[in-house]
């Protein structure tokens, strides 16, 4: 099983080591643990991430990958000069992607933000994760596929986070990836196995995460998840795809 989508530094080494004893792998992502002033904050934040947090998992045995980027709400003055220093954070080994990225309120700033990070993902040919905000999601997610769509991207290795039932499948119409949260205030359990039971012939489009982070969350939420999609009678082989397999696929992970 592999969580897709958490937040490692602002969880304890207790919590990392119950994910070892879970999970085979978990990507921790770029988020917005303070107000980015300058680029020397975010570029602090992100290379706490890229080599702290690396160290802090090999400690517990937890198989850590990466990704970078400008979170909506952590945007810092330097967008440009952060974009470059994204290009030569993606060459280490463990970073396995670019986010996440996306939109909280959809402002003229975040947008521009947005679009020149999906061009550098286009460029790269990285896997991009996409937030979406708790509040105002349907609306903010239609402006986030209608700006994708502007774009004319030949590369669809792109996860909208955080769907919920009516969103999941305008992301599956377009062919992206749909991120499942099961988290206090996005999904449960057994919501995120509806939505997978309802969309089971676009199991290969599926992820499951936690969105561990300084939100109340649960360290358990994919294994939790996976318990009671087998308790439902979903098939091993969609489970398989959805908790482990695609995750491996998209963002080309090397694990054994």
């Amino acid at each position: 099983m592999i969580d897709t989508h958490i937040h490692s530094d602002t969880r304890g080494l207790e919590d990392l080591e119950l994910m070892a004893m879970c999970l085979d792998a978990v990507i921790t992502l770029a988020h917005d643990p303070f107000e980015m002033k300058s680029i020397k904050v975010w570029e602090a934040h992100v290379e706490k991430i890229l080599f702290n947090e690396l160290e802090r998992a090999k400690k517990v045995g937890l198989n850590l990958f990466v990704c970078v980027g400008m979170h909506p709400r952590a945007i810092p003055p330097e967008v440009d000069e952060a974009l470059d220093k994204i290009k030569n954070y993606v060459k280490y080994d463990n970073v396995v992607g670019i986010g996440e990225i996306g939109l909280e309120k959809a402002t003229k700033e975040e947008k521009e933000v947005f679009i020149k990070q999906l061009m550098l993902v286009e460029e790269l040919k990285l896997p991009a994760v996409v937030h979406t905000p708790r509040r105002n999601k349907e609306e903010i997610t239609k402006i986030i596929l209608d700006e994708i769509s502007t774009l004319n991207l030949k590369n669809k290795d792109i996860v909208i986070e955080h769907c919920n039932k009516e969103t999941t499948k305008w992301v599956l119409d377009e062919g992206f990836y749909v991120g499942l949260t099961v988290q206090p205030g996005k999904l449960t359990p057994l919501e995120a196995v509806e939505i997978v039971k309802e969309n089971k012939d676009f199991a290969n489009k599926i992820l499951l995460n936690s969105d561990c982070s300084s939100n109340a969350s649960d360290v358990l939420a994919v294994p939790r998840t996976v318990l009671k999609m087998k308790i439902n009678g979903i098939k091993k082989e969609i489970i398989n795809k959805v908790a482990h397999k695609n995750a491996v696929d998209l963002f080309r992970l090397n694990i054994e």
